[in-house]
């Protein structure tokens, strides 16, 4: 059974929220650090040659500008959300997924038993970073039937 936790009369679900950030740092977050730094200048402006063509697709180039805008908008913001969230939380996710080192390493760090963190340092910052998070809905509420 999941966890709950109600946030303005709606019920969050823990457990799928905190796999939800999970994921986002461990899938998305490195795909949008890589693709931000992509070198569009070897683009080339498309060329004519009088035919006329379709594509089912709509515009490429339009769509890599857009994903590219998209994953710096990210990148950026990662460390901006992670610096508004509380002092432990701050320090655990710095360490986690700015510095790169694992949880062992930030265990350590931390003035706090291992038991500790993971039962209520860490998805508590995982679940801080998801209600701060701007850019798309990390956190997972809970439907009311």
């Amino acid at each position: 059974m999941s966890k709950e936790e109600v946030i303005f009369d709606s019920t969050l679900d823990v457990d799928k929220t905190i796999k939800n950030v999970k994921h986002f740092f461990g899938v998305d977050y490195p795909a949008a650090k890589r693709r931000a730094k992509w070198n569009l200048s070897v683009i080339s402006s498309p060329s004519f040659d009088g035919m006329p063509k379709g594509t089912p697709y709509g515009n490429v180039m339009e769509n890599k500008l857009i994903n590219r805008a998209y994953c710096r908008q990210v990148v950026k913001a990662v460390p901006l959300v992670i610096d508004d969230c509380s002092r432990w939380s701050r320090a655990i996710l710095t360490t986690l997924y700015i510095d790169g080192h694992d949880d062992s390493y930030c265990i350590n760090s931390l003035p706090y038993q291992e038991n500790w963190y993971y039962k209520k340092l860490k998805p508590k910052a995982l679940i801080e970073f998801a209600e701060i998070y701007p850019i798309e809905e990390l956190m997972v509420f809970k439907k009311i039937q």
